[in-house]
């Protein structure tokens, strides 16, 4: 039996300390933000990305909350965790091998 292999997986891309709006003590507090890059995987081999998730501990009141939303409702400098973490490289590998043969054939009709 063959079973195929698909689906989202994610993978922490950066871990700081941020101030957020905590929907818990509804107070603008620090808390430890773990940044999470989710992307799509076919037999295990990433595809592509799609998002990027928050995972907060608030250092008030001891909420955790994971899988919030990357958004400016949640962080005082939303710009700031944006710019700063990137989607890992890995996550791009599976557009690389789709688009591999195709770039192969370009190079070769042009060289001919």
């Amino acid at each position: 039996m063959f079973f195929i292999r698909y689906g989202m997986a994610s993978s922490p891309i950066g871990i700081d300390e941020y101030i957020v709006k905590c929907p818990s003590c509804e107070s603008e507090q620090l808390a430890d933000v773990m940044i999470v890059s989710n992307y799509y995987h076919f037999f295990y081999i990433p595809i592509f990305p799609i998002g990027k998730e928050a995972n907060i501990f608030c250092k008030k009141c001891g909420l955790k909350r994971y899988g919030a939303a990357l958004d400016s409702k949640l962080f005082i400098n939303y710009q700031t965790p944006k710019k700063r973490y990137r989607h890992s490289w890995f996550t791009y590998i599976g557009i690389v091998v789709l688009l591999l043969p195709f770039l192969i054939a370009i190079i070769f009709a042009i060289f001919k």
